[in-house]
């Protein structure tokens, strides 16, 4: 009985995605869980940007029906989890450069040359950030047969990816670092604000 019990834990961390992490998970972690009907919570939570067992992360749920190819099915949900996560990081880093750049204009945005610097490394970041994106999870409903598909990008990672961005300058770099997980809970924040909205 122990031993069942023990694999029984071991496929939960297998599906969730934490295969060989001991440390405890948020309370409000999307991909750990399962619901009443069976499936997934992240499932019903749906895309946001949560804490997670390694920190603080970005969340996108794909979802597909109707196509009977496997292998398309499977890549079009990935792809619909991967979108989820870029437009909310749109709206992350377009934050952070505004606030970026208030603080090195002072208010005054009659630079030009200042704001194209500033939409260069909002796509800049955006683009070398989302490379990072890992599809973590599946899941089959048995009743429609929807395929969802669970996108993660973890705030550890974008700091990495950006300490190799050499298209960016020193001075952005330095700022998205020092201001990463400040802007990450005013979007959870706005986000959440959102989702009680029904938005």
């Amino acid at each position: 009985m122990q031993r069942l019990v023990h694999f029984a834990l071991a496929g939960l961390f297998v599906s969730a995605g934490w295969v060989g992490c001991a440390s405890k998970p948020a309370p409000n972690n999307p991909t750990v869980g399962v619901n009443a009907d069976g499936s997934p919570k992240w499932v019903n939570r749906g895309s946001g940007a949560y804490d997670a067992a390694k920190g603080k992360a970005f969340y996108g749920v794909g979802i597909v029906q109707g196509v009977r190819n496997e292998a398309l099915a499977r890549q079009t949900a990935d792809n619909r989890a991967r979108g989820e996560i870029g437009k909310m990081f749109d709206l992350y880093v377009a934050a952070m450069m505004k606030d970026y750049q208030r603080s090195t204009t002072a208010g005054d945005f009659k630079s030009s040359s200042e704001e194209q610097d500033v939409v260069a490394a909002q796509k800049t970041i955006t683009e070398v950030t989302l490379r990072g994106v890992e599809i973590r999870d599946h899941w089959i409903n048995p009743q429609s047969g929807a395929l969802y598909a669970l996108a993660v990008l973890d705030l550890e990672g974008i700091m990495k990816s950006l300490q190799n961005a050499r298209e960016l300058n020193t001075k952005v770099r330095d700022y998205v670092r020092a201001n990463a997980r400040r802007a990450f809970n005013d979007l959870d924040k706005e986000l959440g604000k959102r989702r009680a909205a029904g938005k």
